[in-house]
């Protein structure tokens, strides 16, 4: 029976549940509830008496917008956009003169409104033709098509061929990849076709490891991996976390044989040395061993060298002894992500190594630099004063338990932490800040 467990290698972090949100804003004055009314049911006559009614108070219609924090600077044409109301959004733009690509704070455009809203293909072409940017980022830095790559149960690829078509770019890249990796890891597979014709780039990495073709097989959609490797992605990108290793790790028989197919290579290990046939055995795959067998040098650990036998020595293993290979694992891309400076990712591989190894002192001491880093001061004193109370372990990662002390004003554990890192020779970490603050101290 196989493991529940998930793969070593941690999942990515999705994009956010509500990319696009519009749930009942609420104007705080009368006059602002009846101008997004008007908006909403596409009323013009009504719009424009109340926008003359503005215009001898001195005020401009740009002016009316929702205040409360969802929404804030949310205007009327951004409702009228997502309505659908397309004479309305004509008579706001060309009567009333409201800016076509106004941001809400959230940085979300008209066009983003549109592109989700009831008639997205005729307000989009609309909001297209009077001037709106389809490359404006929100403040998360994600697009329009990063959003409807995400919108699954619409003709989101329509949409986005108008975009395209007029001059969105393919491949933007906001904090968690570009529409194609959105669209893989939604299991889209006609956004994936139409970005991919658009020539979107199929090889992009994010978070040091996560190619489209990782995300989809996370989505575990066998027709997006088979879109993708036909447009030429790279079976073994993101080493050491391979696509081949997180098929293997939640058994999924017809993408490990799709991936084989194309070439992967089943001899590249994990992070702690793993093969994709080795997880699987872990996690119980068995038929999965079965199809990466005759694809694997053989592993010198296992002394019987058969699919029988590979089953039966993992089997002997103790499940403690793997949650700990999972600590490992997770640590390490926790590394590779801080050695990247991409503090927040590093920040959450810590937090779920710290679930599988609650005991490892660095872990609280890494996590600590991070917050540090990203200037969450409450967080980084409470993972340093976590640490503190520890058993503190200066074999390894002494730079970063160092900062931690340092944090504290436990100055003396803290040279000694240093010391103790120059005579292990690491080569990194924030030893120049530690002996600064450790002088200030």
């Amino acid at each position: 029976m196989a493991s529940s467990s998930s793969s070593s290698s941690s999942r990515p972090q999705r994009f956010p549940e509500n990319l696009f949100l519009l749930d009942n804003p609420r104007p705080e004055d009368g006059l602002t509830l009846q101008i997004f009314l008007a908006a909403g049911e596409g009323n013009i006559r009504s719009m424009k008496k109340l926008a003359e009614g503005l215009t001898r108070e001195g005020k401009s219609l740009g002016e009316m917008t929702v205040n409360d924090p969802l929404h804030r600077r949310l205007g009327p044409l951004h409702l009228a956009a997502w309505c659908g109301k397309l004479e309305m959004c004509r008579f706001l733009i060309k009567d009333l003169h409201l800016d076509v690509n106004a941001g809400a704070d959230c940085g979300s455009s008209p066009l983003l409104f549109a592109a989700c809203g009831r008639a997205p293909k005729e307000a989009v072409r609309l909001l297209l033709d009077r001037g709106a940017n389809p490359n404006i980022a929100c403040n998360k830095g994600y697009t329009v098509l990063h959003v409807i790559a995400t919108l699954t149960k619409r003709d989101s690829s329509g949409v986005a061929e108008i975009l395209l078509s007029r001059g969105a770019n393919v491949d933007p890249m906001c904090e968690l990849g570009t529409p194609l990796h959105y669209a893989a890891e939604c299991g889209n597979v006609e956004m994936l076709d139409m970005l991919l014709q658009y020539q979107a780039n199929p090889n992009r990495v994010v978070r040091l490891f996560y190619a489209p073709l990782t995300l989809a097989i996370f989505a575990h959609s066998l027709k997006c991996v088979e879109v993708l490797i036909k447009a030429g992605a790279d079976v073994n990108a993101g080493r050491p976390v391979t696509p081949l290793i997180i098929a293997a790790a939640d058994g999924l028989t017809d993408c490990v044989k799709c991936l084989l197919e194309a070439g992967a290579d089943a001899n590249i290990p994990d992070e702690i040395g793993r093969t994709p046939l080795e997880i699987a055995a872990i996690q119980g795959w068995k038929e999965c061993v079965e199809i990466l067998f005759p694809f694997t040098s053989r592993v010198t650990r296992f002394p019987d060298w058969s699919i029988d036998g590979i089953m039966q020595h993992v089997a002997f293993g103790s499940s403690r002894d793997y949650k700990k290979c999972e600590g490992s694992a997770l640590k390490a891309q926790g590394d590779a992500a801080f050695q990247a400076k991409d503090y927040l990712h590093a920040s959450d591989l810590y937090t779920k190594a710290v679930e599988t190894d609650p005991h490892d002192s660095t872990l609280y001491a890494k996590r600590s630099l991070c917050w540090l880093h990203m200037g969450e001061k409450d967080k980084a004193f409470n993972d340093a004063n976590t640490y503190k109370g520890m058993d503190v372990d200066l074999s390894s990662s002494c730079h970063e338990q160092a900062a931690a002390l340092i944090l504290t004003k436990e100055y003396g554990l803290a040279c000694k932490a240093l010391l103790s890192g120059l005579k292990l020779d690491f080569g990194r970490g924030p030893i120049g800040e530690g002996e600064e603050c450790v002088k200030k101290g």
